[in-house]
């Protein structure tokens, strides 16, 4: 028999009455093998030390025996992986009184699913029925799926087969918020600096080898960090150096830039990138609460944030994305809606609402590991104003994605104002297209159509190390694309 501990992670809340009678449950796993999806489930209502997932193999007329604080799952041996989890869904909704919204589905892709079962049957209300009665989500959950399924098939073409999308990433902040664990750095002027003469280095060496595969670019995003640490002339070049190395119209794609921080953000920069032909921008406020922006570490104030969309209006920019993050430190319901009314005023047509996920590595984690396990209630109040308001004011949710670690195990939605959508956002998810990612910390994604897979081709993330081992990864990078191109 084998035994395998479960590993740490974080799970939903519990009672105080509820912890002291739950001490360590056993769940025998039969006659399947992988049992990191359950593991990944029973995480959902219990704590790391609360249970054990057991893999085990017992013939006809053999059991282990069971006390009232261990059950045996597939005892027949003739259920699926879905099926051995609606099971031990039940059984954990019985013993703990919790029931997650997202039933047995634990992972970051909601929507993809929801679009493999509608390519085989075509229908929508068929599609959403499925979804409910075969991973046991709740009314809601389907009904946002619906809503963004609908959206995608309406506004949106499926991508070609022969197209890919660009992503850039700028591994600089001027400081790191204390939920933030990605790959960005504070840096000099002349770190930066130099730091783009490598990137655009691999911006033409990588544009030299993709012209050649005669491909189409359809989105260009670059993100980080953020991107506007970046001066006006700096930010220019890496336009131009793009549109250059793969020959784009930009007057024909998406071109995004996270202005992100509006601390960054000044008319000059606005200026450079529009007139190059940069169409959408993200303004990211995460909240218009001084005290909330001051406690998660960001130094601009909600003027700075009303002067940068003034701005931008100004400049006539296509797209405006704004995001704000539900279930910040010390946030209320009143201030979380306080910033959503103020963005739609401001005139973002594109929103999304993050639930704030406390990752490792993250300031926040290390300060209070056991903040994701409170407030959940606010944070199921924050997400359901955002629903109800912005679909008053005439967004529609477009695209959906979850996190670990998130705060109720919710989910992470983007809304937009008809045809106002990010298309690099929603290929990123559906995971049907060639990403390619340059600079430090960037991760590209090839897009096998014939067997629908992905394959990650990742750039080193820190940006020190990016420049002494870039000869090394350029060479890589070239080995992972010879064969699409035979050269």
């Amino acid at each position: 028999m084998k035994f395998r501990c479960c590993r740490d992670t974080d799970r939903a809340p519990l009672s105080a009455q509820r912890r002291k009678e739950i001490h360590l449950y056993r769940f025998y796993l039969n006659g399947i093998k992988n049992e990191y999806h359950l593991e990944e489930l029973a995480r959902e209502f219990l704590a790391n030390d609360e249970f054990e997932i057991i893999p085990v193999d017992f013939h006809e007329g053999f059991s282990p025996r069971l006390t009232d604080k261990s059950y045996l799952l597939n005892g027949e041996k003739d259920a699926d992986l879905d099926g051995v989890k609606r099971e031990l869904y039940r059984i954990l909704s019985n013993l703990t009184g919790i029931t997650p919204e997202w039933g047995i589905l634990t992972g970051v892709r909601p929507l993809k699913l929801a679009f493999s079962v509608y390519d085989r049957c075509g229908d929508i209300a068929q599609t959403m029925e499925t979804m409910a009665q075969k991973y046991l989500l709740h009314p809601d959950k389907i009904e946002l799926l619906r809503r963004i399924l609908n959206y995608q098939l309406s506004y949106m073409e499926r991508p070609g087969t022969d197209s890919l999308s660009l992503y850039i990433h700028i591994p600089f902040c001027p400081t790191r918020c204390s939920y933030c664990s990605f790959a960005s750095s504070v840096a000099t002027s002349e770190e930066i600096a130099e730091y783009l003469e490598f990137l655009l280095r691999e911006v033409e060496y990588t544009g030299a080898k993709f012209r050649k595969m005669g491909q189409l670019v359809e989105s260009v995003y670059f993100g980080g960090g953020t991107p506007t640490t970046l001066e006006a002339d700096q930010l220019g070049r890496l336009v131009d150096a793009i549109q250059s190395a793969f020959q784009l119209d930009l007057s024909r794609i998406e071109f995004t830039i996270e202005a992100g921080r509006p601390d960054t953000i000044t008319r000059d920069k606005l200026e450079q990138i529009h007139e190059k032909g940069v169409n959408r921008i993200s303004i990211n406020p995460q909240s218009m609460n001084p005290q909330t922006l001051r406690e998660i570490g960001r130094e601009h104030s909600p003027e700075d944030i009303r002067e940068a969309f003034r701005t931008a209006a100004a400049m006539g920019f296509r797209i405006i994305n704004s995001d704000v993050i539900a279930g910040l430190p010390g946030e209320t319901p009143d201030d979380f809606k306080n910033t959503l009314e103020e963005l739609v005023s401001l005139g973002a047509n594109n929103i999304t609402v993050h639930t704030l996920s406390v990752k490792r590595g993250s300031k926040l984690k290390e300060q209070d590991p056991e903040y994701y396990r409170r407030d959940t209630e606010n944070v199921r109040t924050m997400l359901k104003f955002s629903e109800e308001f912005l679909t008053a004011h005439g967004f529609e949710p477009y695209y959906i994605y979850r996190q670990k670690h998130q705060m109720g195990s919710f989910e992470n939605v983007g809304y937009c104002k008809p045809e106002a959508h990010s298309v690099y956002n929603v290929r990123i998810m559906e995971e049907k297209q060639t990403i390619i990612g340059l600079g430090a910390g960037a991760i590209g994604k090839r897009y096998y159509p014939e067997s629908d897979r992905l394959e990650r081709i990742p750039n080193v993330g820190n940006s020190a190390i990016y420049k002494e081992r870039f000869d090394e990864m350029l060479l890589r990078k070239n080995n992972y694309w010879e064969d699409r191109d035979g050269n």
